[in-house]
């Protein structure tokens, strides 16, 4: 199967002209610069059938992971960097999930209610007139007033992280709003809350706090009893 970077510079196009023009491997590389193994893979008898062959095994059983370890098809990740924006895009994100999981107003369990709702389960009051620092937020476990270790007040935009204890804002892109039970479709205000981005993936699919508390106990465990 052909790249779209392929059908775009018309590799296989450019090769078999040249080809048929009685150009060798190497004087077609010369010419356009591809690779010897993408000119015999387009202009050597039976070398399609040979790749696919190989791709059908690379993509067994094990061998599929081995090479996935060793050629990972996603490109390395850029660094992170902190960007801020408004609350509204990551009420959105919890409604309806992201690029590649759209989710419809027919799958959610509840109907969309209005986006301050859900910033009220956090900060009690709050509303789209409201500024930073005029709203205090509480912990979202206990769902009392939360206060930093000195004693004073936490104010919005920033919240003790659910599952790190850690005080984050809300606007940051570090931080994300989660659903709790791990089902995207249940977009109760029960089931929202906010957390970094770490602990969210480390979450990843448990279905809950408990499980996700099950998991990483077994991996603390693992980690203690080997380092």
């Amino acid at each position: 199967m052909r790249t779209n970077k392929s059908i775009r510079e018309g590799k296989a196009e450019k090769i078999i002209e040249l080809r048929n023009k009685g150009y060798s491997y190497g004087k077609i590389k010369k010419e356009t610069g591809f690779s010897k193994s993408s000119i015999s893979y387009h202009a050597g008898a039976g070398q399609k059938e040979k790749a696919r062959e190989r791709h059908k095994k690379r993509s067994e059983g094990f061998k599929r992971k081995v090479f996935g370890f060793i050629y990972p098809s996603r490109k390395p990740k850029k660094p992170f960097v902190h960007t801020f924006t408004h609350v509204s895009k990551k009420g959105r994100h919890f409604f309806y999930g992201d690029t590649k999981r759209k989710i419809t107003r027919a799958d959610m369990i509840i109907k969309e209610p209005k986006i301050w709702q859900y910033w009220g389960k956090v900060f009690p009051g709050i509303t789209s007139k409201s500024r930073h620092g005029e709203v205090q937020a509480v912990n979202q476990w206990t769902g009392e007033l939360d206060y930093y270790e000195n004693g004073e007040p936490i104010m919005y935009p920033y919240v003790r992280c659910k599952l790190t204890d850690k005080i984050i804002n809300v606007e940051d892109s570090y931080t994300q709003v989660e659903h709790e039970d791990g089902n995207s479709r249940n977009n109760s205000i029960e089931n929202f809350s906010f957390v970094t981005r770490p602990a969210n993936a480390a979450k990843g699919e448990c279905k809950g706090y408990k499980e996700t508390q099950k998991l990483m106990n077994e991996i603390s465990k693992t980690i203690e009893k080997y380092i």
